[in-house]
Formats: structure tokens, sequence, C-alpha cells
């Protein structure tokens, strides 16, 4: 039976380096950044081009649709027909040619539609 390594006793692990990095008088308090002196970095900046992202509008994410999947097991002719006609009309996915066939169908079904 395996314990996966887990609760073995074996070798210690590798000791740290002697150069490693003293940090104990790096101060832990927030750092006051003389505002003249930012001002002028941000006017800096703003020559070379940057945006500050911090005060500009607020972007709202879309919201998301649940997603599902489909895998689709066919006559290779008839799947190889479908994987065309989606590059034919542009689509990056097949779910977007599925969805014009949709509004087609609908679009029929409707009063007045083509096909009433």
């Amino acid at each position: 039976m395996s314990g996966y390594g887990f609760g073995k006793a074996g070798k210690p692990g590798p000791k740290p380096a002697d150069d490693t990095l003293d940090l104990s008088g790096i101060s832990r308090e927030p750092v006051v950044a003389d505002p003249r002196r930012e001002e002028a970095a941000v006017q800096r900046g703003a020559a070379l081009g940057f945006i500050d992202r911090g005060e500009g509008p607020v972007r709202r994410r879309r919201q998301t649709v649940p997603q599902g999947s489909v895998y689709i097991k066919g006559p290779k002719d008839t799947l190889d027909w479908f994987v065309e006609f989606t590059n034919e009309r542009g689509h990056s996915a097949y779910w977007q040619t599925i969805a014009e066939f949709r509004e087609m169908v609908e679009a029929k079904s409707r009063p007045g539609g083509a096909g009433s």
C-alpha cells in the first residue's frame, strides 16, 4: 500500500542559503509620496503616452450566459457541410451558425414570416 509520501520520516529538506535577503530593516508602513514629485512623474508619463486607468470610467462586464456543450456524431459529409457552411458565413464558432438556423426557423413560424 502506498502512502504517497505523506507522513514518512525522511531526510530533512535543504537548508536555506547563507546569502538570503535580510528584510528586517524594511518598513511595513505605507509609502508617503511627495505630491509635487508624483505630479511631475504623472506628467512625464502622460507625455510618453501612458494613461492613468485608475481615474477613468468603470467598465462593466457583460452578464455571462450559462454555457452548454453538445457532441454531434453523424455522417461525415453532413458534418463537413456544416463546418464549411460555418466558415462561409464567417462565423468563428459553430454555435453562431446554430443561432442563425434558429432565427431562420423562428422567422418561418411567426405569423407573416417566410413560408406562411
